[in-house]
């Protein structure tokens, strides 16, 4: 049987309270009752502190207890001075009616004192069961009993001018039985389970509204999740709580959008390989057909014609797949210490006779001689190269392509500006973008594929490096490169 989480939730804290109030009822009960007729024992015994008192005054006049502890172990011989017995257990008279403590203690007073008010000796015979003396260092002067079981006894001391001379030591009674006592334990219990059902009550009623309150995003969540499970990213969930499961809704409403994202630019990924591979495929296809139809001659003419096409379909499977493995981060990159104004000359010594053969000249500025930084040489060459193979294709003969490497305070800059058409102010940002032509109207023959610059930028990202597109000075379109400097450590 499927249980909802709010259910569970909810019985987790409800079962949490209930459990945690029944332990503490018993705990509270049981040694409250304990400690309670611990309390009224000892509150009881301590009653007899007038004896104590006569014993410290008897103590004061005879300097010791020898004549108790005579009587103790001579009873015959003290019976003749002994009074009546005593009364009954404490709680109870001779009817078996019930009493006051205060005539308990009545009673006493009639036994231990005589009437002049003074200690009567004699009548500790009456008690020896139930009373011991021990000396200041606790050693017994008469009372065997308390050798054989010393908790049973309570220790009152006997002072005489603030100076503890022994202690009476007076057993336990079996059980109390104040009614009053009872009562106010059995009060009190009676009002803890009162309080107990009332918390239990009020914290199932809060836990079900935490509980609701909590479990809030849940049912919005699960809606997303099939809506996500059926390709449909038309996903809108607000923030309803400033927690973790807030937290959660807002990464799943970005995550829905990012999922929208993406799924666009794969269908337009997919229509733009399509149509890049589908040109040079119809020319080949064609020209071979032409020739199959004795429409075209195998000529020389013919054969540089395939030959360039299949060049241009090579080109674009390669940085198709190199794409694919910048995207899946597993573009393979040999980093060394390198001073870039060697990788930029060299650059420049390449494309000096191809830029007269457009109709350009290279200017350079390259200011660079001091700072290293951790490149790999062929792909930054590549970049360089990738650059000034846009700036050739898309720039306006005759013309200039201006080249500078300087340092800066961060490490080198490299920058390739030509004297244009430039781009629009607002397609800037995008020419990094996979598969993006700033002119959408140009034909292919100078035209690239649109995935060499975003290898481009993926290249420098890798060497922690910046590369941008802005408005040049001269007209044209600047590509700015910043590589950091190399760290000593590194």
């Amino acid at each position: 049987m499927k249980i909802r989480l709010f259910y569970k939730i909810f019985a987790l804290t409800l079962v949490t309270v209930v459990v945690s109030m029944s332990i503490m009822i018993l705990m509270v009960g049981y040694f409250g009752y304990f400690n309670f007729r611990e309390y009224l024992i000892k509150s009881k015994i301590q009653e007899l502190s007038w004896l104590t008192d006569k014993l410290g005054e008897y103590y004061e006049t005879h300097g010791n207890f020898d004549e108790i502890k005579d009587i103790m172990d001579n009873p015959d011989r003290a019976m003749n001075f002994a009074p009546p017995p005593p009364p009954p257990p404490p709680g109870l008279d001779i009817k078996g009616r019930k009493n006051s403590p205060g005539d308990d203690i009545e009673m006493l007073k009639k036994i231990f004192l005589t009437k002049d008010n003074k200690l009567n000796v004699a009548s500790f015979i009456h008690f020896r069961p139930f009373l011991t003396m021990l000396d200041a260092d606790k050693k017994v002067i008469v009372g065997k009993e308390y050798n054989r079981n010393k908790d049973e006894f309570v220790l009152l001391p006997i002072e005489t001018h603030k100076k503890t001379v022994g202690y009476l030591g007076v057993r336990k009674p079996p059980q109390v039985t104040y009614p009053l006592a009872i009562g106010f334990l059995r009060q009190q219990l009676s009002m803890m389970l009162f309080c107990a059902l009332i918390i239990i009550i009020l914290t199932g009623f809060l836990s079900w509204l935490f509980a609701k309150k909590l479990l809030a995003p849940v049912p919005m969540l699960i809606n997303a999740t099939q809506k996500l499970a059926s390709r449909d990213f038309t996903v809108d969930i607000r923030q309803m709580s400033n927690d973790e499961l807030g937290d959660l809704a807002l990464n799943f409403r970005k995550m829905a959008n990012d999922l929208r994202m993406y799924e666009l630019k794969q269908n337009r990924w997919i229509s733009d390989i399509s149509h890049e591979l589908r040109t040079p495929l119809s020319v080949l296809l064609g020209n071979i057909e032409a020739m199959q139809d004795g429409l075209r001659n195998t000529d020389t003419e013919t054969l540089n014609i395939l030959h360039s096409e299949v060049s241009r379909l090579i080109k674009l499977v390669n940085e198709l797949h190199e794409i694919t493995m910048a995207e899946s981060d597993n573009m393979q990159f040999n980093f060394v210490s390198v001073n870039v104004r060697q990788i930029v000359e060299d650059t420049v010594d390449l494309y000096k006779s191809r830029a007269e053969e457009f109709g350009f000249q290279l200017r350079t500025m390259i200011k660079c001689n001091s700072k290293l930084v951790r490149a790999d040489v062929s792909r930054l060459r590549q970049v360089l190269i990738n650059i000034m193979e846009n700036s050739l294709k898309h720039g306006k003969s005759p013309g200039i392509i201006f080249i500078s490497c300087i340092e800066n305070e961060n490490g080198v800059g490299i920058t390739i500006e030509d004297t244009g058409p430039g781009v629009l102010e607002g397609q800037l940002c995008m020419l990094f973008d996979r598969l993006y032509r700033a002119d959408t109207s140009r034909n292919r023959q100078t035209g690239g594929s649109g995935l060499g610059l975003a290898i481009c930028k993926y290249i420098i990202e890798k060497h922690r490096g910046a590369i941008n597109a802005v408005t040049g000075s001269m007209g044209g379109l600047r590509i700015e490169i910043n590589l950091p400097e190399e760290e000593k450590n590194e």
